[in-house]
């Protein structure tokens, strides 16, 4: 294998997931509790690999251990007891190189925008709004809020919101919504948004479109006591769309760069093709 190739191939695969995550960040700037994603990438060489070795003692039999094992490792019987050293002699190593990647959820806030409607929020912390979807619990910061026919507070796509006590039904008239996430009608109360939050998100959460999130079962919801609710607003995306662009700038740059290492590559390849040949 040409591992100047393949670490290339690597690099170009790494530059265009990040091109896509990019993209959905730009085409989701203006889409309420949207949050940006990241790649995060690395470059490793000489990966950890199984190596055939040779036991020098007994005649050449094999076996098989990690690149990085010593040599001469103590051998065992079949029954558990020590025996003799082997000498433990490597046929080959094996080399490797290429590009990691992670991909994570910025879960910075966006800005707060005034709608000046009632039954928009917006979540000034770490808090999600829990919602009860067909599928499940899922989690959102996405706080345009609305009512279904029967007067029970659902999200813009009819996914019922969940309060301490349960879905929430509001009677008919002026809705307050305090920091805490009380609600109440006329003075009288309605109930109280349910807010929790994770200890690592990245961990407990994994996105489900645009603004949900769902839980992957690494991390517990606990109650976000620190959060508070603004009324007749909503948090806007935290991606910047300036930020975004250059970004995708530089991506395409780092992409061409390697396309044309790899278009030198094989041009040289090509060279030692020929030459083998004209000597044949």
């Amino acid at each position: 294998m040409n591992f100047g190739l393949y670490a290339a191939y690597l690099g170009m695969r790494a530059r265009q997931q990040r091109l896509d995550l990019v993209a959905n960040n730009i085409a989701n700037a203006a889409t309420a509790g949207f949050k940006a994603d990241r790649l995060l990438y690395r470059t490793v060489e000489a990966l950890e690999v199984k190596l055939p070795l040779v036991d020098g003692n007994s005649g050449g039999s094999t076996s098989t251990t990690p690149a990085s094992t010593a040599v001469t490792p103590a051998a065992t019987d079949p029954t558990g007891g020590a025996t003799q050293a082997a000498q433990l002699t490597p046929i080959k190593y094996a080399h490797q190189v290429g590009v990691l990647t992670a991909e994570v959820t910025d879960f910075s806030p966006g800005s707060i925008r005034e709608t000046g409607r009632s039954l928009d929020v917006a979540l000034d912390g770490d808090g999600f709004l829990v919602v009860q979807t067909s599928r499940g619990e899922r989690y959102t910061r996405q706080g345009s809020l609305t009512l279904d026919n029967s007067g029970q507070l659902v999200t813009q796509r009819g996914d019922l919101i969940i309060g301490d006590g349960g879905p929430i039904t509001i009677p008919p008239g002026e809705v307050n919504i305090g920091d805490d996430g009380t609600i109440s009608v006329k003075g009288q109360s309605a109930g109280r948004l349910k807010l929790v939050h994770f200890a690592d998100p990245n961990a407990a959460l994994a996105k489900e479109g645009n603004s949900f999130f769902v839980a992957t079962g690494q991390g517990k919801p606990l109650e976000a006591t620190g959060t508070k609710v603004v009324q007749g607003a909503l948090e806007m995306s935290n991606t910047n769309s300036l930020t975004e662009m250059v970004a995708m700038m530089q991506n395409t740059r780092e992409f061409e760069s390697l396309q044309k290492s790899v278009s030198t590559l094989m041009n040289e390849l090509g060279r030692k093709v020929a030459n083998e040949i004209g000597r044949l």
